[in-house]
Order: structure tokens, then C-alpha cells, then sequence
């Protein structure tokens, strides 16, 4: 589909992390490695100045997060997470590396959410009674049960919302949920407490439920509380507007001071974009549109023509967005308004150890005693792929650099621990996505001198780019590109073992340098890559892994529905980009849709050309104008330019 796609095309940063103004501070906290658990937590303590006992209050003991501090105690994920949390650190948007045991679990709890989501009330009940059996059997972790029961009485609260059940069961549920780890919430203010945006949200609804009259102070307390800057812009995009909608909702006409709700409404609805997310989108929307008609109505004669257009201007964009988000949620049946807040607790990118080795280790031919030597003994290996032991992280670092693997935790996929890196990869993808090809140039000469170049995966990361520019600026044929990206791909593994059967563990600059790879091949006659790929996604989809992979899924199966497209086989285009669009919808993306409508519009218009009936529900017309308005909600002025060109 001429114009509008190409392989240098990245993500919006919002997949891999958010494009905001950021400060130094931001960008230590992304910066923070993982795999180093005790130096993150001292490390984000320092940065936060948050004390031991302040964080752990009412989740665990001082000691114990003395000892965890120390290296001496080896939480679960659960409790590291709302550690992290608590911290204002959102491991969302990190490749989550875990042991079998905290990977079983946490693929519970992500089937839990997602079946609310898509109001599998079945599944979820039926999962949440399978988590309390594996809650009980760790009973003598009084700290873990705790976090697990919290989960488990919100998502029950979850089901009964969408079910609009009885509210005084619904209150009952969040009070129970948020008195477990801030039992002092009736006496205390939000700023007197150190607390993670879920406990945030938690607040939230048990004041909605069980204090309504106290709904309003409880936000103002949120309102001020997120303003100090703890939280990373992962956390920050995800309670924002929620707080918003709900001091908007308890706050009665005459208390309603409508410039300060435009301005944080207006304020919430740029993170939004900006973070290509849609959490309490349409609710914003709304409000801003009402708000901006009752000012054109309350000036009257007092402001000139010029202002009153201005006013005119944002009302009818604002319900040309609404419009298009009407029309995208009708052709998926999704709900336009948000009716739950499982959002919160939706994660990506979580990986089991046990299943990286074992799979990279059969991709790459090693036996169990090649990997091991001179790291663990042969026992271990085997031990680990099969589950049943948890040996050192510096002994899962070392098996993992010798998988060609990255020892590192990184949300930037560079290795460095300088943290100018981190804002130059920022800009770079936005630069690219703008269509700023000499600056991205400039940007990745400047990026090598803060990183190291011996790293391969440094190494891989930047000659990806580099190839990709050269090709789109005239500076190499198809030919030398698809060779130079293959050599850029062998530098963790040769492309000709990506291509072999069996299951396998890719990274994602790998399966970007893939994609790169088969876009450039072109037609899915022997694409070998694009067969991966699918391969790829298909295992993702069988495990039920697609809302914690959605970013790279959502990118091979665009380009898989663009292809499909160009061979004419318009009706599976179609099918595949409303799959797409269904999950992507679930997960509260919105990067994507334009692309995905724009699909639509093109196989439209081709079946108008070549006089193919079927059964047309949408005309091409409305499909490009609904696609020019996700262009402009997502602040894309390239794509939005391509697409007014094809009306």
C-alpha cells in the first residue's frame, strides 16, 4: 500500500516507553537494571528519597526488606512488583525475565484480567478460585497472601461492575481490598502515605463505594499526591485521567469550576495521545466538549469572532474524535467508555527463564554441556529448563550473554548505564516516525558515544537503524539492504537458524530486524522471515500470550494484513486487522488503529476498482476519515498528510 508503510517505520515510543517531557530523574529510574534487584531498590530509594520503613509500610516487614535490600532475601514478583510500584517504577514495558513458579502465576493473573476485559466471566472465576488454591499453598508467606488476596478482591469487584450487581457487595469487596495494605485510610490523607497506583486506584473506589461524599477530596488528595513527580510516565498516564473523570463525576454543576476541569481534562488528554493509550479517553473527550460549548455559550458578545471560532474549532474536532472512536468501537463491539480498572494491572513482555534457555539454546545447536561450561554444572542447566531450581541471577546473567542474549534489563533495548543514551533513543524514534531522516542520522552518531559498540546488542540496535535510513533515502538498493539486515541480525543469531522449525525465543530487535527482513522480501510467496513471524504469532496466540506481547504482535500482524492486501485477498486483510484491532482495543492502544483502518479503506477501494461485490459494511470515504482523525489524536502529521492525499 504505496506511501503510507515501510520497514523503517518503529513503533510509537509508547510500546517500548512513553514519549513525554521527561526529566534526569525519569530517566534514572528507566534506566534502573533489574536483574540487579538490591542495587534498584537502594538505587530508586535515593532517587525517590523514600525511607525503608516508609516503603514497606503495611506490605511487609522493615526487616525483611532490610534483608531483600542486602541481596540476602529473594522476593516474589508480586511483592517486588508492588515494591517497584510503591516507588513510582512501572516494570511494564521490561522484558520480565522469572522462574517457572513466579511465571505460572503471573500468567494467571494476566488470564484473569483479560478475561474481564472480554467479559469471560467463566474463565475468570474459574482462574480466580485456581489462584486462591496456589494462594493457600504459600500461606506461611503471610506477605505474599496478602498482595494476592488484595488482586483477587478487586477482580471479583471487577466482574460485579460489569455485571452491574448490587453496590453495597461492590463496596464490601473495596473496602476489604484497600484496609489490607493501607488499614489507617479512614484517618489518613493520601500525602501523609506512600502508596502504588494500584492502592491509588484502590482509594478511588472504595471512596466511590463507600464514602461518596468524600470522592471529590479523595481526588484533589490523588491530584496532589501524583503531582511530586514519583511516579515514571507508565504510571502517571494510567491514574491521571482516571482521577479526572472522577472529580468531574463527584463534583456537582454548581461546584464546577469549568476552566480548572478544561485544564486537567485538556492536560490528560495529551498524555493520552502522546502515550497512545486510551484509558478514560472518551470520558475526557466528553467532558472537554461540554465544557468548551457551555464557554461559547457563557461569552455571548463578550469575545470577538476570532475567539469564538477558536472555541467553534476545538468542539467540532473534539466530536469529530468522538466520532471516530465511535465508529472504531461499533466495527470491533467493544465499549467506548472504560467500565473496569483491570488496565492497571495488564503487563507485557514476561518471559520464563526456564523456557528462554531452553529454547535459545536449541536455536543456537549448544548442548546443555556447551552452554554450562565454565558458568554452572550440567545439573543445573537441566535442573533450570525443566523448572525446578532457582539458581543465582549472575548465573542466569552469564547463560544468557552466552545465548547472545542481553545480561541487562533494559527498557530502551541499548545497553549503557548512561542515561543521555536513554533520551537520545527517544528522540531518535521520534524522528523517524516524523519522517527526520538527517537528525535520526545525527541522533545515532551521537548515541555510539554513550554506549558501547562491543556490545552486540548495541551493535545490532543501531546498524538496524542505520541500514533502514540508508534504504529509505536512496543510499542502497532493496538487494544490499535485505543483506546488510541479515548481518545486522546474525550478531545474536544467523538468520538462517531463525528460520528452522521449533519453538523459539526471539528478542525484540530481533524480530524487528525480521520483519525488516521480510517486508523487504515483499510477497508471501517463499518469505521465509514473514513464515517465521507468523509462526511466532501463532505460538503467541496458542498461549494466550497476545495482550502481554501486543506490541510486537500487533506490528507483524499489520504488515501480515498489508500483505494479504496487496496479493488481493482483501476479505482475509479485513479479518485480520479487526482481530487486531479487537486485542489492540483491550489493551487501550490506539498507535496502531490508523494503520489498521487505512488497510481497510485501501482493500475497499480496491474492490470498488476491480468491481468485486462482498459484503461492503463500511465505505471507503468514512474508513479514511476515521483514519485521518486517529492520525491527529495520535499526533501523527505524516500519516495524516498520506491519507488526506487519498481523499
Amino acid at each position: 500500500m504505496a506511501g503510507l508503510f515501510s520497514s523503517l517505520f518503529e513503533p510509537p515510543k509508547a510500546a517500548w516507553g512513553i514519549t513525554m517531557t521527561k526529566d534526569k530523574k525519569c530517566y534514572e529510574l528507566q534506566a534502573l537494571d533489574f536483574w540487579d534487584f538490591p542495587g534498584l531498590l537502594h538505587k530508586a530509594r535515593e532517587i525517590q528519597g523514600i525511607a525503608l520503613e516508609t516503603l514497606c509500610k503495611d506490605i511487609c516487614s522493615y526487616s525483611m526488606m532490610g534483608r531483600m535490600e542486602k541481596g540476602e532475601r529473594l522476593l516474589s514478583k508480586e511483592l517486588r512488583d508492588r515494591i517497584l510500584a510503591r516507588l513510582g517504577v512501572c516494570s511494564d514495558g521490561y522484558e520480565n525475565f522469572l522462574f517457572r513458579e513466579d511465571y505460572v502465576i503471573w500468567k494467571v493473573k494476566q488470564r484473569i484480567v483479560n478475561a474481564i476485559e472480554k467479559s469471560d466471566y467463566q474463565t475468570a472465576e474459574e482462574l480466580l478460585e485456581y489462584y486462591a488454591a496456589e494462594t493457600e499453598k504459600d500461606e506461611e508467606n503471610k506477605y505474599v497472601v496478602k498482595i494476592r488476596r488484595q488482586f483477587s478482591l478487586m477482580m471479583k469487584a471487577q466482574i460485579m461492575k460489569k455485571r452491574h450487581e448490587d453496590s453495597e457487595a461492590i463496596a464490601k469487596l473495596c473496602e476489604e481490598a484497600v484496609k489490607l495494605t493501607i488499614p489507617d485510610i479512614d484517618t489518613k490523607s493520601v500525602n501523609e502515605m506512600c502508596l502504588s497506583v494500584h492502592e491509588l486506584d484502590m482509594v478511588l473506589e472504595y471512596a466511590r463505594y463507600c464514602h461518596s461524599d468524600k470522592l471529590a477530596v479523595r481526588c484533589e488528595e490523588i491530584l496532589e499526591y501524583i503531582k511530586s513527580d514519583i511516579f515514571d510516565t507508565y504510571s502517571y498516564v494510567k491514574i491521571y485521567p482516571k482521577v479526572v473523570y472522577y472529580l468531574y463525576m463527584s463534583t456537582t454543576d454548581e461546584e464546577k469550576d469549568w476552566n480548572r476541569i478544561l485544564r486537567l481534562v485538556n492536560a490528560g488528554i495529551e498524555q493520552l495521545r502522546t502515550a497512545g493509550r486510551m484509558y478514560y479517553l472518551y470520558e475526557l473527550l466528553e467532558i472537554r466538549k461540554e465544557g468548551m460549548e457551555r464557554l461559547l455559550a457563557d461569552i455571548g458578545d463578550s469575545r470577538g469572532d476570532m475567539a469564538k471560532q477558536a472555541l467553534v474549532n476545538v468542539i467540532n474536532t473534539t466530536a469529530e474524535w468522538l466520532g471516530a472512536l465511535d465508529f472504531v468501537h461499533e466495527m470491533c463491539e467493544t465499549h467506548k467508555r472504560m467500565e473496569t480498572s483491570c488496565y492497571l494491572y495488564q503487563q507485557k513482555e514476561a518471559y520464563c527463564i526456564s523456557d528462554v534457555v531452553t529454547r535459545r539454546r536449541e536455536m543456537l545447536g549448544l548442548t546443555k554441556k556447551e552452554l554450562c561450561e565454565g558458568i554452572c554444572s550440567e545439573k543445573t542447566i537441566g535442573r533450570l529448563e525443566a523448572g525446578k531450581t532457582k539458581p543465582q541471577m549472575a548465573i542466569v546473567k552469564q547463560l544468557f550473554e552466552r545465548l547472545n542474549l542481553s545480561g541487562e534489563y533494559q527498557r530502551w533495548q541499548v545497553v549503557t548505564d548512561d542515561i543521555r543514551a536513554f533520551e537520545v533513543v527517544d528522540e531518535l524514534i521520534h524522528c523517524v516516525n516524523g519522517r527526520e531522516f538527517e537528525k535520526a542520522e545525527d541522533l545515532l552518531i551521537e548515541l555510539q558515544k554513550y554506549v558501547s559498540m562491543d556490545n552486540p546488542i548495541n551493535r545490532q540496535y543501531i546498524e538496524r537503524y542505520v541500514v533502514n535510513l540508508n534504504f529509505v533515502q536512496g543510499k542502497i538498493t532493496k538487494d544490499e539492504a535485505r543483506k546488510k539486515l541479515e548481518d545486522t541480525l546474525a550478531y545474536s543469531i544467523p538468520y538462517e537458524i531463525v528460520n528452522k522449525e521449533g519453538e523459539m525465543y526471539l528478542t525484540n530487535v530481533e524480530m524487528q530486524c525480521l520483519l525488516d527482513i521480510a517486508i523487504n522480501i515483499g510477497k508471501m510467496d517463499e518469505n521465509n522471515a514473514f513464515d517465521t513471524l507468523i509462526k511466532l504469532c501463532n505460538q503467541i496466540e496458542q498461549d494466550e500470550e497476545v495482550s502481554q506481547h501486543i506490541a510486537m504482535w500487533e506490528m507483524i500482524m499489520l504488515n501480515v494484513a498489508n500483505l494479504y492486501g496487496d496479493m488481493g485477498e482483501y476479505d482475509i486483510s479485513d479479518n485480520i486487522n479487526l482481530k487486531i484491532m479487537k486485542e489492540s482495543i483491550c489493551c487501550y492502544r490506539m498507535s496502531m488503529l490508523d494503520f489498521n483502518i487505512y488497510i481497510c479503506a485501501w482493500n475497499c477501494g480496491q474492490r470498488r476498482k476491480k468491481n468485486i461485490s462482498g459484503n461492503q459494511r463500511y465505505q471507503e470515504e468514512c474508513l479514511l476519515k476515521t483514519a485521518i482523525s486517529f492520525c491527529q489524536i495520535g499526533k501523527n502529521l505524516f500519516r495524516e498528510t498520506i491519507i488526506k492525499e487519498k481523499l
